[in-house]
């Protein structure tokens, strides 16, 4: 059974009201996220090397923490295909540059979410997020499919580490260089081929093609 739901129906939708001053941070507090900062953690940055708010900042400008879990958002670029979405893992303050969303997760999984917005093109500015229609499948429904999902976006993760890795290994085996050369290209390839996959469970899940 599928139900149809607005965005808001779903989720709390949150905008990001902090502009970051470095005398309000310290060294042990909640990692505060600007827009900036959510393009270093799409290149698999540390989110323990962000910026930490202290107490006195969130007395003082009501620096509302958001849950692990919540998906976040760069305002400016929503429109772009390939606009910075991030799934935190743990609390975080939003700057104003961010919009965070909160899923009511006894509707939609935050994983679920998350690749959904990842394949929603959005044509309008922030504030569109509000009346985003999405059909949402019962929970054990999206358990499987964000299994899938999930699986093929790790191997994803890893692709340039081991691309790295094995395209160095010629200075280490002179012998071999061609073969690794071989590999190389079969990884590539391998890799294209999963991003392909991952495109197109994507379409085929939210367009209600999958069966």
């Amino acid at each position: 059974m599928v139900k149809r739901y607005r965005l808001d129906e779903v989720a709390i939708i949150k905008e990001g009201k902090i502009v970051p001053r470095e005398k309000y941070f310290t060294n042990v507090g909640v990692p505060l996220i600007t827009a900036e900062d959510l393009k270093k953690l799409m290149l698999n940055g540390d989110i323990e090397q962000l910026p930490k708010v202290n107490i006195t900042f969130k007395k003082h400008f009501e620096c509302a923490p958001v849950p692990a879990k919540t998906i976040i958002l760069t305002k400016a670029n929503l429109k772009d295909k390939h606009k910075y979405i991030y799934q935190c893992e743990t609390e975080i303050c939003i700057a104003n540059d961010i919009v965070a969303i909160i899923p009511n997760e006894t509707i939609i999984l935050s994983d679920y979410l998350f690749h959904f917005l990842r394949w929603y093109e959005m044509n309008n500015e922030w504030h569109h997020l509000y009346h985003i229609p999405i059909d949402i499948p019962m929970i054990d429904i999206q358990y499987k499919m964000v299994r899938i999902l999930n699986t093929i976006q790790l191997l994803l993760k890893n692709k340039e580490p081991l691309l790295t890795v094995v395209e160095g290994l010629p200075q280490h085996f002179d012998n071999f260089s061609l073969q690794i050369e071989n590999h190389s290209k079969s990884l590539h390839h391998g890799f294209h081929q999963a991003q392909n996959l991952y495109d197109d469970m994507l379409h085929k899940i939210f367009k209600g093609e999958l069966k």
